[in-house]
């Protein structure tokens, strides 16, 4: 019988799967049916990021992760009990899982690139608006895959792991090793050796992940810094259009803070963990709950801040 902590995760994760459907297909039609003109290519970006958090909520029910911390790793857990496929196929959909929050946190790295060209009317700006977009929504594409095949490849259950694993799993969740399918990032061989497929593959993530926040955090900087003389000395621009661009900057900063808070911090928590043999108890049940939480909750900024489509959604012309 799962715990408390357990049985609030998976109740947690299907709540938001609901939540995060209807908002962000909410969000889509908004953004094809209520943009602003001068809104342009970016609508692209907004449906893409849209798309990929309804397409996690999918995985994440059909996943329906466990996320548990033993002695000596963290372990993400899919019940075979419950789940809908063979074995295979539910380490497939975790290394899906896992490789779409690559995705997510690379998307608001090219969000931010693509608003602080706008503000500068940089020439790269025309690669928005040709078949080269693809160019640039391939990037997260890119990230995503090389996580999920970190995840299934280095990360995948092992022997080794399974021996360390399976008396912890049967006594705290009631669950035997064949019931279940894990990942967990295990950084030992059966020698006691250093397995350096799981190290390096984690270091990878960790490059990953700093680089999507390193390009948020730079463009974010230039991009509010050139918006403030955009805007005060531009006088050739409507007031809408000062005003939408600074509604965007605002929604997409506080849209980026979402995942940074649910996704990034928790993750990067559990990493320290492994590398550290630190064990932080019931912390890992909360970052399955985080993680849930953050495609129900991201399209809000969007469709609260941007006039237009707050003034859709409460019925105002």
């Amino acid at each position: 019988m799962l715990s408390v902590s357990e049985t609030i995760q998976t109740e947690v994760q299907k709540a938001c799967t609901s939540i995060a459907l209807f908002l962000n297909l909410l969000l889509i039609y908004l953004i094809i049916n209520k943009s602003p003109k001068e809104l342009g290519a970016y609508k692209y970006l907004m449906i893409f990021i849209s798309v990929l958090e309804v397409v996690y909520a999918i995985v994440d029910v059909l996943v329906c992760p466990i996320i548990h911390h033993s002695e000596f790793t963290f372990l993400l857990i899919t019940r075979l009990e419950s789940a809908w496929f063979g074995p295979s196929i539910q380490l497939a959909l975790s290394g899906i899982y896992c490789g779409l929050y690559g995705s997510c946190m690379a998307m608001f790295g090219i969000h931010f690139i693509y608003r602080y060209l706008v503000i500068k009317g940089n020439k790269m700006l025309k690669t928005f608006r040709s078949w080269r977009i693809f160019l640039w929504f391939s990037i997260p594409v890119i990230y995503g895959v090389v996580w999920g095949s970190i995840a299934v490849l280095f990360c995948g259950p092992r022997g080794i792991t399974n021996r360390l694993v399976e008396l912890d799993i049967l006594e705290n969740l009631d669950l035997r090793i064949q019931d279940i399918v894990y990942i967990a990032p295990y950084l030992f061989d059966d020698d006691h050796e250093i397995y350096w497929p799981t190290v390096i593959g984690l270091l990878v993530d960790c490059m990953i992940i700093n680089s999507s926040f390193v390009t948020v955090l730079y463009f974010g900087v230039k991009l509010f810094n050139e918006l403030r003389v955009y805007t005060e000395k531009n006088n050739n621009l409507s007031d809408r259009n000062k005003t939408l661009q600074t509604q965007l900057y605002y929604s997409l900063v506080t849209q980026t803070l979402i995942p940074i808070i649910l996704l990034q911090v928790p993750v990067t928590i559990l990493f320290i963990t492994v590398f550290f043999s630190a064990n932080f108890g019931e912390f890992t049940s909360l970052v399955s709950m985080t993680i849930a939480v953050y495609p129900a909750i991201d399209p809000l900024p969007t469709m609260f801040i941007v006039t237009s489509y707050r003034n859709a959604i409460v019925g105002k012309n």
